[in-house]
């Protein structure tokens, strides 16, 4: 007997499923009869915020959280100014310059004393003015990043350009613009930045004049102190080197008191010459050219190294210089398909090289040669000393520069090294090197050490993984007796923040660890743990950006697809959809024969079928790719074979012409992508591919974990079971559709779909003989949270055997595709499997019913709300030390309040105190015009929207100007907000900018003393506070949190309690908290005492969003809430279908009989 856990482990939620085993494998032909047992099964969903799920999905680098990361770096901004500006009024006052009020003056009388103070002598207070000003605005401070990107790029040389202006007129820049204000007082001052630069010599002059009539006051220590420590302050950014991961192949881990640290190598930049060279060897070394017929092109390693030697000095590589460098015709072989827009060549070489074209070093600083030498690593299969790349390499000249103007961030600090260090006198090339940012690139996957040591296998034609273990780097896996030998832990534990770098997969993995120690607290320690992994978690950044525009573009094919079904008086279905694209990517003909295809017929499924390329049961992809339009004659003819196979078996002329038709249609792809015209090159590639082309361990391929995150889940399972084994989505997919489980959930679903009017009849073909079955119109498993738990099932019942042995017949060709023909009796469906098909559904499963019964029992477990706060510490980095500055912080756990920040003023017309914001003037329409502020301004928007029709993208297409005929670029607009919260506040205690408060945290039913149910709305802004006042989050005992009340609370906070001491707590709701709605008291009762799930499945409803007297539930089973059918939202119809529960007073909710329960991490439900 073996106690199995299947764990299905997704982006957004864990499936899990416990077994115990005591079937063994199958392999003559007996009944699958299972003696295994359910012991348990279980979906637990992980929500995150949509913008958490939707960056993580597409791979994008900027998440709401950066978002808000930058809108409140301007703040910081802000309020760094406003500290500035205190320091200076503080300097000034003690000098006698500031007399507690600054001068009023008109804008051109301000810059008349800033040009004025050049030359003439200004009174004291005339110059803190001066200098109040300067502060006020105090220029641009060039950073090397700003000329990697071209929009900031083209603003800085803006402002350098200004700044040249400006020299050759030897002008400062007050003197600047008081010249242009006396030419037109509309001239906007604001818009016309200039260096830091400029501004430091504008007060130099200014001091350097005014010091000579003040020289008791305006001393050199006085002077050196306002422009150095005041005015010009900037303090240096925060290091972030301790935010680089380390290399996972030289990790290695030392126990510090209670933690374990890390204390491997860390990763290399990606502009280092190390990582460039590394990468074009990779990306030889990878290249896969075919022909036309799909024959392999092998590179020699001389003709490696000649595209290396180009490469190395070059930004790409085309396939027609990649043609000529190889000797080959372009036409012969199908370069611009293996390397696309181009190969990257060395980047950092090619960026420095352009710097020094012309220079006379140029050779000797661009040098970077190679030497290899023996390793210290003994290779264990072969003896031999490992190879590795002589550490000297960093002493060499272009790595050495490259190292400079990375690590040196400061430009005049740079310049400076450039010049000493390096004894480069050329300004102009000095300046050209400053401007290259090495740092924008990013990180690489491994530390110099690795690259060393990897890199001269990689030289010697060697791919990456073979590479990786020739020079030391053993993937194998543990011998038997050591993997029993190793000591495992009790319980796992949580992963620590950032260690992964992407907080998204942190909060998966340890949703793992808590769900895998319940398990194990309740069904003792696993002997084997099988676990799949979500192919987003198995990708990197880009790899999902890059799935996630090919996403986008399917989904606009299939909305065309749809579009054009309807024209045929058909309902789009997915399989319909799918159809109508293969047929139209085919030129509506078969792509075997090439006969005509009569699209009606294909989409009722008369005489045409979709056809998989490879047969799923020896490439297990059900994808886009692997299938085409094919009549049901060559159907029926190609059988078990690959598409290539078949059309050989037909003749040589009959397979020139398939190879000139798919050729054909991939050529149209490339240069017709938008529409479904011509096939992809994964498409073209699978169309020519020969059974003895696909790899006899491509099972084993597939299981390779290659991404760190997969690597460190399985690393995280290992620690507490010795046996610990990973599949993949296809083979789960393909087992669980042999066995029947595929149609549990459509079966559970099926008869509330009908009831309300969601199925549709649609035509089989079974066992030769065509009948009507009637389905749920576009169902998907994935309309059921429980889906998760199935595949968890599936993958615990995928016993290591059966993998292995499916990799095995798939190695023996022609026994894997031959059919089970072989005059037995039974079924054409039997017939017609293959030898691989029937030994997976002989092997021993849980029937249908079984499955079911399990799965009836399950209650979806979701993981309860954020807290509102935490209590945490503040840390700073001091000498490359983390040192704690500050405890017992409260850390909200997300945003506060909305980003806008409001004023307040008295209407003039109401005489009301109203809340006030400022808009752009060209997102103003004509319905708006009535809130703006100003009266004058109001008409003069008013008149230019109805001059153009009330459309401001053309009303405002002109600049707009004011009754001064100064330019309006935004007004102030009253808002008609009531509920805000108090910012900042001035001097006085006043209250004077104001945010709006964001989500609800929770609602609190009371009870009051007449016995009537009083709500309770808290915002997430009152939460936290009442965690910074020391109260509880949610207040179950009104009267002791009335008396913890203090003076030092603020009135507004008061407020916002609950109104009564003698009010007694009822219950309270947050998001995805759960409820049993609508259940008879009785029955309720029951089904608690005798668990029975099934029951209460049917009346579980979690906690979708709250709102004063309106609560939304959604069913626990429902993965979405769009309440979207045939495209139309019909919330009504999701009512009716027991889908969503709509709450509108405390009256109805009390005669919902609502009971507020809590899903264990588990499943198991037990009442709060």
């Amino acid at each position: 007997m073996k106690r199995v856990l299947g764990l299905d482990l997704g982006s957004t939620s864990i499936g899990w499923a416990v077994i115990e085993e005591h079937s063994e494998e199958i392999i003559d032909d007996k009944t699958p009869l299972s003696k295994d047992t359910i012991l348990g099964l279980g979906s637990r969903i992980i929500p995150l915020n949509p913008d958490e799920s939707t960056q993580f999905s597409k791979g994008q680098a900027l998440t709401k959280n950066a978002d808000r990361t930058a809108k409140r770096t301007q703040r910081k901004g802000y309020d760094r100014y406003q500290l500035r500006r205190s320091l200076l009024l503080d300097k000034l006052s003690s000098l006698g310059m500031y007399s507690g009020t600054t001068l009023k003056c008109s804008k051109l009388e301000l810059w008349g004393l800033r040009a004025k103070a050049i030359n003439e002598q200004i009174s004291l207070l005339e110059l803190g003015r001066v200098l109040c000003h300067i502060n006020q605005k105090r220029g641009y401070r060039t950073a090397k990043s700003d000329f990697g990107d071209k929009k900031t790029g083209d603003y800085v040389a803006q402002v350098v350009e200004r700044y040249r202006e400006l020299t050759e007129r030897g002008l400062t820049i007050g003197q600047l613009m008081h010249e242009n204000l006396k030419a037109n007082e509309a001239y906007r001052c604001k818009e016309r930045v200039y260096p830091r630069v400029a501004y430091v010599e504008e007060y130099d002059k200014i001091m350097a004049c005014q010091h000579t009539f003040y020289p008791e006051v305006l001393t050199s220590d006085v002077i050196a102190h306002i422009r150095d420590y005041i005015i010009f302050h900037q303090r240096p950014l925060k290091s972030c080197k301790h935010l680089v991961g380390k290399c996972e192949l030289e990790s290695h881990y030392v126990k510090r008191g209670d933690r374990i640290i890390n204390c491997g190598p860390k990763v290399a930049p990606r502009s280092s010459p190390l990582f460039q060279v590394c990468k074009i060897w990779e990306s030889i070394n990878n290249l896969n050219i075919k022909n036309k017929v799909n024959d392999t092109l092998y590179l020699s390693l001389e003709q490696k190294q000649a595209i290396f030697n180009t490469l190395n000095t070059t930004e790409k590589l085309k396939a027609t210089q990649l043609a000529k460098i190889i000797g080959v015709k372009p036409k012969d072989w199908l370069i611009g398909k293996a390397v696309g827009n181009g190969l990257q060549g060395n980047t950092t070489y090619c960026a420095i090289e352009k710097t020094l074209k012309n220079y006379g070093r140029r050779e000797e600083l661009l040098r970077f040669d190679l030497s290899v030498v023996d390793g210290h690593k003994v290779n264990t299969e072969t003896g031999e000393v490992t190879k590795e790349i002589d550490a000297s390499v960093e002493q060499q000249p272009l790595y050495r520069l490259w190292h400079t103007l990375y690590s040196i961030s400061d430009i005049d600090e740079l310049r400076s090294v450039l010049r000493n260090k390096f004894t480069i006198e050329d300004e102009a090339i000095i300046e050209a090197l400053c401007q290259i940012d090495f740092v924008k690139s990013g990180y690489s996957n491994k530390s110099s050490r690795a690259m060393r040591r990897i890199l001269p296998y990689l030289m010697d034609g060697m791919q990456y993984y073979d590479a990786k273990i020739a020079a030391g780097y053993d993937d194998t896996s543990l011998t038997k007796e050591q993997n029993n030998a190793r000591e495992l832990v009790d319980k796992l534990e949580p992963i620590q923040k950032g260690e992964l770098r992407q907080p998204v997969v942190e909060k998966i993995l340890n949703q793992l660890v808590n769900l895998v120690n319940a398990l194990m607290s309740e069904y003792g320690r696993f002997d084997e743990i099988r676990v799949e992994l979500a192919r987003e978690l198995k990708q990197n950044r880009e790899e999902r950006e890059s799935a996630t525009d090919a996403m986008n573009k399917n989904n606009k094919k299939n909305e065309r697809a749809a579009q054009m079904i309807l024209e045929y008086g058909l309902t789009p279905t997915r399989s319909r959809i799918t159809k109508y694209r293969l047929w139209d990517e085919s030129k509506k003909q078969c792509m075997y024969c090439g006969n005509g295809v009569n699209i009606k017929e294909f989409l009722l499924g008369v005489d045409v079928e979709v056809e998989h390329i490879i047969p799923r049961s020896i490439l297990f992809d059900d994808s886009f790719s692997n299938k085409v339009c094919a009549c049901r004659r060559c159907n029926q003819e190609k059988g078990n074979r690959t598409a290539y196979d078949y059309m050989q078996s037909k003749g040589e002329e009959q397979l020139q012409a398939y190879i000139d038709r798919v050729n054909s249609l991939s050529e149209e792809y490339t240069t017709k992508q938008i529409l479904d015209v011509g096939i992809s090159h994964t498409k073209r590639n699978k169309l020519l591919m020969k059974a003895s082309d696909i790899p006899t361990d491509f099972i084993e391929r597939q299981l390779r974990e290659s991404q760190y995150i997969a690597k460190k889940a399985k690393e995280l399972l290992q620690s507490v079971c010795y046996n610990v084994y990973s599949t993949s989505g296809s083979i789960t997919d393909f087992i669980r559709h042999l066995w029947g489980w595929d149609e549990v959930l459509h079966s559970l679903n099926f008869e509330r779909y009908k009831a309300a009017g969601l199925t549709e009849v649609v035509e089989r073909e079974i066992d030769g003989q065509k009948t009507t079955v009637e389905r749920i119109a576009g169902w998907s498993k994935r309309m059921d949270h429980r889906h998760h738990a199935i595949d968890a099932l599936t993958i615990a019942c995928t016993k290591q055997g059966y993998i292995q042995r499916i990799n095995n017949l798939n190695s023996l060709k022609d026994v894997a595709f031959q059919s089970f023909a072989d005059g037995k009796q039974g079924s054409a469906t039997q017939q017609r499997l293959t030898r691989l098909e029937r030994y997976i559904t002989i092997q021993p499963h849980f029937s249908t019913a079984e499955v079911a019964k399990a799965v009836e029992q399950i209650a979806v477990s979701f993981k309860s709300g954020k807290r509102a706060a935490s209590v945490g510490k503040r840390y700073i980095r001091k000498g490359g030390k983390r040192i704690c500055v500050q405890r017992g912080v409260i850390i909200p756990r997300g945003a506060l309040s909305e980003e806008s920040v409001y004023g307040r003023i008295r209407n003039s017309e109401s005489s009301k105190q109203e809340y006030v914001i400022k808009y752009k003037v060209g997102s103003i329409a004509l319905k708006d015009v009535d809130y703006v502020v100003d009266r004058r301004i109001r008409e003069i928007l008013r008149n230019r929207l109805e001059q153009h029709g009330g459309k401001p993208e053309k009303a405002f297409a002109e600049p707009v100007l004011d009754h001064q005929g100064r330019e309006i670029r935004s007004v102030r607009c009253y808002t008609g907000l009531s509920a805000t919260v108090p910012l900042h506040y001035n001097d006085r205690g006043e209250a004077i900018s104001f945010v709006k408060p964001g989500n609800n945290h929770h609602v609190a039913i009371y009870e009051d003393e007449r016995g009537k149910l009083q709500e309770h709305i808290v915002t997430f802004w009152h939460a936290v506070e009442r965690k910074k006042y020391g109260l509880p989050t949610i207040i179950t005992d009104v009267a002791k949190a009335w008396e913890c009340v203090t003076d030092a609370m603020p009135e507004a906070f008061q407020e916002q309690l609950p109104k009564s001491a003698k009010w007694r707590f009822k219950f309270s709701m947050q998001q995805n908290e759960m409820f049993i709605l609508g259940m008879n008291e009785e029955l309720y009762q029951e089904a608690m005492r005798n668990e029975n799930y099934a029951l209460l499945s049917k009346y579980l409803y979690r906690v979708q969003s709250i709102s004063q007297k309106d609560y939304f539930f959604r069913h626990h089973l429902e993965t979405t809430v769009d309440d979207k059918y045939n495209g139309e939202r019909n919330a009504m119809l999701s009512t009716a279908m027991g889908k969503l529960v709509r709450i509108k007073s405390l009256g109805a909710l009390e005669s919902k009989n609502a009971h507020k329960v809590y899903i264990g991490i588990t499943g198991k439900i037990s009442e709060i």
